[in-house]
């Protein structure tokens, strides 16, 4: 059988070898014999997968550790800035060819791509993955051979003229100051994202929002803006010219108006940044247009699998980058399943001409085009966001014609802006009435608690199984189509609840202190599988809500699906904002508290648990594992000594959560007494006004858990602190090297490794006593087990 789509499997070679390169697997030399298999057409995937795995592993950068004092760095800017709020951030490729991540102020006339600048920069290693499948930026950076981020102390200073491009990001910063006169907030952020992919002005509610109801990549310029601007530029030229007799008796229209919209898709490109998703598209237009030049028809899959080979070819480090991932997944969807998935429908295609042609088929040819783009990005949805919207169907369907206006008259006010910006303000006028209904269908869609399913990533495997499920279901009849269609939904629906299952079967108490930056949250999983949330992280300087960042996906991979009770130890923004984002995801069933109403966003969360104020000596039980509240009266204490000082009981063993108490708090507990525990969360994040030595001596823990980030401005952990713990024989571990997991079987405390929470079997294997750490379980160093006299 001929196949109609030679570039797929090459491309799907490339993929797999730069998998292989991406997860640190070296390239072995002898793999070189591989390449002259290209000349096969049956063997030319072999081939391209040696080729990938070489390049990303000549690319992928070592880690690096950066040197202490800032250092002078002279380069070219590698990609096109994109801007955070008051920052922008862009890759430098430096004069002796190292590759920088680079942030920094803005200059005060536009960056682009290709400009020479110096600039000083402190130099820090990116950060890799805190919690089991969370984020991982050093990954994504590594594969691209960055090793070393660039803070900027000071905008760059340009060594040559400014690149030609930077008349284009001029271009985008009259547009932005344009819309933010003309528009109101919400509307305005969203007409910048869409107009020219500058996302800076998107509120976090609206990115939510959109997130929610399935209307995520309208945010993004993609195809789908691309095919609205440049088949829509090249329709309208075409058009004109079949109406000028000079030009169409002389030269074709259709190729004429193809050579125009080839150098316009260029800009429209870089002036949307060049994104993943619109690269993609341009390099699919780019074969589009060149076939109407050469009067060949191109096809989708080609298209797809040589703007895989182009993008991965550049840049193998792209292949982990979300939106290239969901950008391929939705088109690969289109071609590969919306054709059989309208075939699945008994409803013969209309007469041509006929009213069912011009409304009702291209009605039920989109809803096809909706679920196969839906089901394609599905695992990628679950593996990132831990999330698949409900009402993504009934939302794009709606949405997608009022965000493809809005793409065309948002284009044509960025156009406006960037030659007058007074030009833009009938274009602008005409953008806010469907923004501002783009919004509201976002909200509405989003609104349902139900109007998302949360589930936990099914990883790597995972994702691959739905897809060929959904392929072999789509491709075939009768049982066998029910049968794979339910073993695609169980790779993405099972992997949360399997790990839920194997947790109740190990029993015990599990306690997870989740690395969350400059905050503090541990999760609790109790015996009968139930779950308990001490604090929950928080940004009080406005940055990424660790809530929704950490919290969130964490319980979901864990397959918890509601939570018994939620502790708050005070009301300090890094303890409690974090908390808003885990109650819009999850029920729950009590909330307690220090009783202090705290004051600003802190208030708000806390109005909304509505928590039971627990004074000392209260206590809560459940599971048999009790939770006793420690210390003495909080009247006369400030907000931090006034936290909860809360002991957790299970068995024989302890662990101890006094929240920031700091010197006045840690003594009224001391008073107080029964402070012994196995486990202490170290009380405000090792500062030297807390740690005291008669705290330390009352708690006298075999470990001791610093929660911190490890970029915070107040020096934490203090040398001091830290020295009162070890000296008691602790083992002091810190959150921001990543998460630290403990079981209890109620007669003695194992630490064991967090990444096997994520693995069933793992957890299973955990009933037994040999998955702990044997260098921290060994008599010589553990004083609990030195000395059977302590509790």
């Amino acid at each position: 059988m001929t196949c109609r789509t030679p570039l797929v499997g090459p491309a799907l070679g490339l993929i797999a070898g730069i998998a292989l390169a991406s997860r640190g697997v070296p390239f072995p030399p002898a793999a070189t014999a591989a390449l002259p298999l290209a000349l096969l057409p049956p063997l030319a995937p072999l081939a391209f997968a040696a080729a990938g795995w070489r390049i990303a592993s000549r690319e992928r950068a070592n880690r690096a550790v950066p040197p202490a004092d800032p250092i002078d760095l002279e380069g070219r800017v590698a990609s096109v800035p994109d801007r955070l709020d008051d920052r922008i951030r862009f890759r430098l490729r430096a004069a002796d060819g190292r590759l920088f991540d680079v942030v920094s102020p803005p200059t005060p006339w536009p960056l682009a791509l290709g400009d020479r600048i110096r600039l000083t920069a402190a130099l820090r290693a990116p950060p890799g993955a805190r919690n089991p499948g969370g984020r991982d930026p050093a990954a994504g950076l590594l594969a691209s051979g960055i090793a070393l981020q660039a803070i900027a102390t000071g905008p760059p200073v340009r060594s040559a003229p400014p690149s030609p491009l930077a008349w284009i990001e001029r271009g985008r910063e009259r547009f932005a100051a344009a819309v933010g006169t003309a528009l109101p907030a919400r509307e305005a952020g969203l007409v910048r994202a869409i107009g020219t992919g500058d996302r800076a002005a998107l509120d976090p509610a609206t990115t939510a929002s959109f997130a929610r109801s399935g209307l995520a990549h309208v945010l993004a310029v993609s195809g789908l803006h691309l095919v609205v601007v440049a088949f829509g530029l090249e329709r309208i030229l075409r058009r004109i010219l079949l109406r000028v007799d000079a030009v169409a008796s002389r030269a074709d229209p259709r190729r004429l108006s193809a050579a125009i919209a080839v150098p316009a898709t260029a800009v429209y490109t870089l002036a949307t940044g060049a994104g993943v998703p619109v690269l993609r598209a341009a390099v699919g237009a780019g074969i589009a247009f060149g076939g109407a030049l050469l009067d060949r028809e191109s096809s989708a899959a080609n298209a797809l699998a040589l703007a895989v080979l182009a993008l991965l070819g550049a840049d193998p480090g792209g292949a982990l980058d979300v939106s290239l991932q969901l950008s391929f997944a939705a088109v690969a969807g289109l071609a590969l399943w919306a054709g059989p998935l309208r075939r699945t429908i008994p409803l013969a295609p209309p007469r041509p001409g006929s009213w069912r042609a011009r409304l009702a088929e291209p009605l039920l040819s989109g809803a096809c085009a909706t679920i196969a783009a839906s089901l394609a990005t599905a695992p990628v949805l679950a593996v990132h966001f831990r999330q698949l919207p409900l009402l993504g169907l009934l939302a794009n369907v709606a949405g997608v014609p009022i965000g493809s206006a809005l793409t065309a008259v948002a284009s044509l006010a960025a156009m406006a802006a960037a030659a007058w910006p007074p030009l833009a303000a009938p274009f602008l006028l005409a953008a806010r009435p469907l923004a501002a209904a783009l919004i509201g269908l976002s909200d509405a869609a989003a609104a349902p608690r139900w109007s998302v399913l949360g589930v936990g990533s099914p990883g790597l495997w995972g994702a691959l199984g739905f897809a060929l499920a959904t392929l072999l279901a789509t491709r075939l009849r009768g049982a066998p189509r029910a049968l794979f269609a339910l073993a695609a939904a169980a790779c993405l629906l099972l992997p949360g609840p399997l790990r839920a299952a194997a947790a109740r079967a190990r029993g015990g108490l599990e306690v997870f202190f989740v690395s969350v930056g400059q905050g503090d949250c541990a999760l609790l999983r109790l015996p009968d599988g139930s779950a308990v949330l001490i604090d929950g992280g928080g940004a009080p300087d406005g940055g990424p809500d660790p809530g929704a960042r950490d919290v969130v996906p964490l319980l979901r991979d864990l397959g918890v699906r509601r939570l018994a009770a939620v502790f708050v130890s005070h009301p300090h923004p890094d303890h409690v904002l974090g908390l808003a984002a885990v109650a819009d995801a999850f029920p729950i069933e009590r909330a307690f508290s220090n009783g202090d109403p705290g004051d600003g966003d802190a208030h708000g969360v806390l109005a909304r648990l509505a928590p039971e104020a627990l004074p000392p000596g209260a206590r809560w039980e459940r599971a048999g594992v009790s939770f006793e509240v420690l210390g003495g009266p909080r009247d006369t204490f400030a907000t931090n000594d006034g936290s909860l000082v809360l002991r957790v009981a299970y068995g024989e063993t302890a662990f101890l959560f006094p929240g920031d108490v700091e010197r006045a708090g840690e003594a009224a507990a001391v008073a107080r007494g029964g402070l012994r525990a196995d486990v202490v969360k170290v009380p405000h994040h090792g500062s030297r006004t807390s740690s005291g030595e008669a705290f330390v001596a009352a708690v006298r823990p075999r470990w001791a858990i610093v929660c911190l980030s490890a970029t915070n401005h107040f020096g934490f952990p203090h040398e001091e602190a830290l020295a009162h713990w070890r000296a008691t024989g602790a083992h002091v571990f810190r959150t921001d090297e990543g998460a630290v997991r403990f079981l209890s079987d109620g007669r003695r405390v194992r630490r064991v490794p967090a990444e096997s929470a994520l693995d069933p079997i793992a957890i299973l294997r955990e009933r037994s006593h040999g998955t702990g750490d044997p260098s921290i379980r060994s008599p010589a160093e553990s004083p609990r087990e030195a000395d059977p006299d302590l509790p």
